[in-house]
């Protein structure tokens, strides 16, 4: 068993994106899984096909062990919705759920994500588990509100889901970086080692340190950035 791992003798787990091929596979560990709603084997092969970039699948010595189906809201960028997440039984306790959604946080497409978004069943405990130590790993709040009454289901044995918002997200190594150009202060947002202007799609100059300053901010919390740094021979990178 996985789980009966020792020091020097780890499974080696890996992560990485599904493709169509992964569809079935993806399937059966949803079919296995007593707490998640079985969908159409199409539903997964979409999934793969068309959010792969925001869902993983996890394996340990090269045996699929593990999946993630996520997506970003179309209206809003910034919120990552968790549809599914499951772990093979034999594969529990090494943390991989924790991992697959790390994972997605540390793409390009999920570096401006501030909140993840999923829905919980009252009876399913292993997955409210997760998202709270999600909450607890990154130091944010998490909200809990009804979304989806028992009785709005045509199925009248699916009970009550819950609505949980983890967030805002900051990320430690993320900062608002504001530099002196020659017509004047630009702001640009480097986001775990990946640069992008602040704002878009025109990045403006601003005449003043003080107005670019009160700008950086602004725009500080809605990039998840920890702090504001100058970038100007002046202030020697000085954090502000």
């Amino acid at each position: 068993m996985a789980d009966d791992a020792t020091p020097g003798n780890e499974p080696e787990i890996t992560y990485r994106t599904p493709s169509v091929d992964d569809g079935a596979e993806i399937w059966k560990m949803v079919d296995e899984a007593a707490a998640l709603d079985v969908n159409s084997g199409y539903a997964y092969f979409m999934i793969a096909r068309n959010f792969s970039a925001t869902s993983v699948v996890a394996e340990v010595d090269g045996e699929v062990a593990g999946m993630v189906t996520a997506y970003l809201l179309p209206s809003d960028h910034t919120r990552l919705f968790v549809w599914q997440v499951n772990v093979r039984d034999k594969f529990q306790g090494l943390g991989i759920a924790s991992g697959m959604l790390q994972e997605i946080l540390t793409r390009e497409e999920c570096l401006h994500v501030r909140f993840i978004e999923t829905t919980v069943a009252p009876d399913n405990e292993a997955s409210e588990a997760l998202f709270r130590k999600t909450a607890a790993h990154f130091n944010c709040g998490i909200e809990e509100t009804e979304v989806y009454k028992d009785e709005l289901f045509p199925d009248a044995e699916h009970q009550i889901e819950r609505l949980f918002v983890i967030g805002p997200i900051t990320r430690i190594d993320n900062e608002i970086q504001i530099r002196h150009d020659e017509d004047g202060y630009r702001l640009y947002a480097v986001l775990d080692g990946n640069e992008q202007p602040a704002f878009t799609p025109w990045n403006p100059s601003f005449s003043t340190l003080e107005n670019a300053l009160q700008a950086a901010e602004e725009v500080r919390e809605g990039h998840g950035a920890k702090e504001v740094v100058i970038l100007d021979s002046q202030y020697d990178g000085r954090p502000h």
